[in-house]
């Protein structure tokens, strides 16, 4: 049982190691030198135990991804905000994305830019997009079910415009103001208030 406990921690911390060090290499070296190979010489370990974990370049790079998610908190936004109101629950949203998008700019930036041109970067973003979406439809859902007959909004059209100002590329287009999280959340809210009204 012991055994068990220690096995489980070790594999633990070498997944730990494998992901640290996948993270480093895609914020600071090209898509192309971004191998199983190189991320085991970063984490010390041997190829083969990369691949034991992640299976491919793909794998690495979906649980990178998932990693920083998970981090970040990212994933639990709808149990985090289900107490509040809709409108107060969407400034928490954007807040935190906004804190999101800023800390992990120097690795999704690449990301992003590669996507244009490498179909499996851009497969496994637009899964994560998905996931994204799905999460705001809901929101947009508890702001429709807030409003009056007078002020009611087309749900599709809104969440289409709250996926865009709530993207990555959108925050990473703010310039100067994506320096400061906390000034383009306000940024941002007011632009989710002028599309819900």
């Amino acid at each position: 049982m012991v055994t068990d406990g220690r096995r489980a921690a070790a594999t633990a911390a070498t997944r730990r190691g494998i992901i640290d060090a996948a993270r480093e290499l895609l914020a600071t070296q090209q898509w192309q030198r971004f191998t199983l190979e190189a991320v085991a010489n970063r984490a010390g370990v041997t190829r083969m135990t990369v691949y034991n974990q992640v299976r491919s370049k793909r794998g690495l790079l979906d649980a990178v991804l998932a990693d920083l998610t998970e981090r970040a908190g990212m994933d639990q936004l709808l149990t985090d905000t289900q107490h509040l109101s809709a409108g107060e629950a969407c400034t928490v949203i954007v807040r935190r994305t906004c804190r999101f998008w800023y800390a992990e700019r120097q690795l999704l930036r690449p990301l992003f830019g590669l996507a244009g041109i490498d179909q499996e970067v851009a497969s496994i973003l637009a899964q994560r997009e998905q996931w994204r979406g799905n999460q705001m439809h809901h929101l947009v859902r508890r702001l429709a079910a807030q409003t009056t007959p007078e002020s009611s909004f087309d749900q599709a059209e809104v969440l289409a415009g709250v996926l865009a100002v709530t993207s990555f590329p959108a925050y990473d287009a703010l310039g100067a103001v994506a320096d400061d999280p906390d000034r383009a959340t306000l940024l941002v809210n007011r632009l989710l208030r002028s599309l819900t009204g």
